[in-house]
């Protein structure tokens, strides 16, 4: 019989990520501790054009599984002409990529 020692050791599973994720490549600051923080963003739009986003402003960040799949989630707005825009930022570790959700 167990005594609850190592009974939910694992991070909890967010399930599946909700919304259209878009592919990105980031241009990412380290800190000297080694946390990554997200500074600029490009992408393809619906026309295929690349389009650039500066002055990323992270709000909070936090490591999650969806799925069972390792993420840095990152909760992000930024300033686009007049208007401002928040968006998530997902970072998978093991396969190295960056996707967008526009909130």
């Amino acid at each position: 019989m167990g005594m609850g020692i190592g009974i939910n050791s694992e991070r909890p599973d967010e399930g599946k990520v909700r919304g259209w994720q878009e592919p990105v490549a980031c241009y990412v600051w380290f800190t000297s501790e080694g946390k990554a923080i997200p500074k600029r963003l490009k992408y393809l739009d619906t026309e295929g054009c690349v389009q650039e986003i500066r002055g990323i402003h992270v709000i909070s960040s936090s490591e999650k599984n969806y799925c069972g799949i390792p993420t840095v989630e990152y909760d992000c707005n930024c300033i686009i002409g007049s208007g401002e825009y928040a968006f998530r930022l997902l970072y998978y570790l093991e396969r190295h990529i960056w996707k967008l959700l526009w909130k």
